[in-house]
């Protein structure tokens, strides 16, 4: 039986309505295969930004450094005695070097870090920003001591700082008792130093002001 033209054409259309069914089936199992494989791959990579970002957060780096700064704030306070220069600007020095390396960490691992540590992250580099200024503003009081109300600030930062950190650390699945410690350590200095009468607002490096 002789092919005709139609038949011809039957057969082309058929092959191309195969071929559109097949196609976009075919793209979407070797997508997931990649995707499954490229996550395989950066496993390892996340699991080693996760174990860095815990390790600067916790006990003897950021934590450690928000424990020291609290007390010798506080004594500076108490003993109506400033801060020498060298120690201020020494915690200004570790504080901008935290905040370097937490940027750092999130720029190197952005493609494995969710958006929701990457946020968190964020948030404690901003209260670094933050206890760098107070200081600051500390180094130009000098020779003058931290005020109650100052110390009662520098706390209250650090305190945010401390509990944003512990939340991370929470997400990270670390370990976090000695930062829980100094959270209710902080808590209970904001509860003895209450003031019931607020002051007038000063301004701190023009971003932001105490009361």
């Amino acid at each position: 039986m002789p092919i005709t033209l139609d038949d011809v054409t039957l057969s082309v259309i058929a092959a191309l309505i195969g071929l559109g069914v097949t196609l976009p089936v075919t793209y979407l199992v070797v997508d997931r295969v990649v995707e499954r494989n490229e996550k395989k791959r950066l496993k390892p990579i996340e699991t080693s930004a996760k174990e860095r970002l815990k390790s600067k957060l916790g006990v003897g780096s950021l934590t450690t450094l928000l424990i020291t700064l609290a007390i010798d704030v506080r004594t500076s306070m108490n003993e109506k005695k400033a801060l020498t220069r060298e120690v201020t600007q020494l915690y200004i020095s570790k504080l901008k070097s935290m905040q370097s390396d937490l940027e750092m960490l999130i720029g190197i691992y952005n493609n494995v870090l969710s958006v929701e540590d990457e946020h968190a992250t964020g948030n404690v580099i901003l209260q670094l920003e933050h206890l760098q200024e107070d200081l600051q503003y500390l180094l130009e009081l000098h020779p003058r001591h931290a005020s109650e109300t100052q110390a009662d600030h520098i706390e209250h930062v650090i305190l945010l700082t401390v509990q944003l950190t512990k939340k991370e650390l929470d997400t990270l699945g670390a370990k976090s008792e000695q930062v829980k410690a100094l959270e209710e350590w902080l808590i209970q200095q904001a509860q003895k130093h209450a003031h019931p009468m607020v002051g007038e607002p000063v301004e701190v490096s023009g971003k932001h002001t105490i009361v």
